[in-house]
């Protein structure tokens, strides 16, 4: 019994350090495309920048309607993106990408309002009935919108990603390295976009 004992540790610590050095060899593989990746913008990733500054310094709160809210006074989000700026100054991560591709010219004041695009899944269900493709992880570019389970955010480049998930995610800088997307439901590109490599 002992020396099954014995046995079966090593084989853990094997086992383990096999399944850490995977990993950081993984990471790095990653990291390494990353920091090679070129430096492209366009549109989308040119105003998400823009707003998500205006938003991080203009202190805006996270709102959900929820317990998740964590800001003081009034609770609420606006249904366009001109009173969000003079309005209650919450925001959400739906609310983020829609107020951007509002901005850019892809979607319209109302069609959030008639579609109910508040939610970040109607949001997805809404861009894919529009056309927009679906892209795979290996070619991805920045501008394009990720979409996960009851989340969106917009790809920045060399792994990052501009997000309003979180007071978080509003807070600091962007774009932020985030573990953005080996784990998106899908990943999206619009219809006419156009890239420019810098």
């Amino acid at each position: 019994m002992k020396k099954f004992k014995t046995f079966l540790i090593i084989y853990l610590i094997i086992i383990a350090t096999i399944i850490i050095t995977i990993l950081i060899n993984n990471k790095q593989i990653i990291s390494e495309y990353f920091d090679n990746e070129p430096v492209i913008e366009n549109a989308i990733s040119l105003k998400a920048k823009e707003i998500h500054d205006y938003i991080r310094e203009n202190n805006y709160g996270y709102c959900t309607y929820d317990n998740r809210c964590n800001h003081d006074g009034n609770c609420g989000l606006n249904t366009t993106f001109e009173a969000s700026k003079t309005g209650f100054h919450n925001t959400c991560c739906a609310t983020y990408v829609s107020w951007v591709l509002q901005e850019t010219g892809y979607l319209t004041k109302q069609e959030h309002i008639d579609n109910n695009l508040n939610g970040a899944n109607n949001l997805i269900n809404y861009l894919q009935k529009k056309g927009w493709k679906e892209v795979n992880k290996n070619d991805i570019l920045p501008g394009d919108i990720l979409c996960y389970n009851g989340h969106i955010a917009i790809y920045g480049g060399k792994g990052k990603q501009y997000d309003a998930g979180s007071k978080q995610m509003i807070e600091i800088s962007a774009p932020s390295k985030v573990s953005w997307g080996w784990n998106t439901k899908v990943i999206l590109r619009a219809p006419d976009f156009n890239a420019t490599q810098t």
